[in-house]
């Protein structure tokens, strides 16, 4: 593996300042990173949509509920054309997605935080996890829908940055490699 990473340690570098700058973009633009990334999630559902009803259609003779398949498909491209007609619907039903996410995340972090405290020496901090989780989540509801055309280009933002910061440090750690 250190072989790999001495040969391509620029590879770091170039990737994690690509996702520097383009986390720093979406953080000065959050709201048109927000419909950017709503509009890929719908043209995505059309495209799978269409490779599942083209899956179903020739695979139909070997499949027992072929019209299962197909009227999902078909769910699935009304729905990427719906939400592409519509972004800020697009945007809502994402935002939601996210708050949902985050109240089971946070259920799942006191679940384990309590269950294993008497395994875990810091269990406590999985209480602290479950209550920003918590209130990250009420906070996107209770701002809804204005938080909708800003979230999710504001988290997608700040994940880039910290990846593009780490791959940077990647970087530096590998080229202490690659100079030996």
């Amino acid at each position: 593996m250190a072989e790999i990473m001495k040969r391509h340690h620029n590879f770091f570098l170039t990737e994690g300042l690509f996702a520097l700058v383009i986390g720093i973009l979406m953080l000065v633009l959050p709201a048109v990173s927000s419909i950017a990334i709503g509009v890929v999630v719908s043209i995505g559902l059309i495209l799978v949509g269409i490779h599942k009803l083209i899956s179903s259609i020739v695979r139909r003779d070997e499949m027992e509920k072929a019209w299962l398949q197909m009227l999902i498909s078909v769910l699935l491209i009304g729905a990427g054309i719906y939400m592409t007609m519509n972004p800020m619907f697009n945007l809502l039903v994402l935002t939601m997605g996210i708050a949902l996410y985050l109240i089971l995340e946070g259920i799942s972090s006191m679940s384990v935080a309590i269950e294993e405290r008497h395994v875990l020496k810091y269990w406590w901090m999985g209480i602290v996890a479950a209550i920003v989780q918590f209130f990250l989540a009420f906070l996107i509801i209770y701002m809804l829908p204005a938080a909708a055309v800003l979230t999710i280009g504001i988290l997608v933002g700040v994940n880039l940055i910290f990846t593009g910061i780490a791959l940077i440090s990647f970087y530096a750690g590998t080229r202490q490699l690659a100079i030996y």
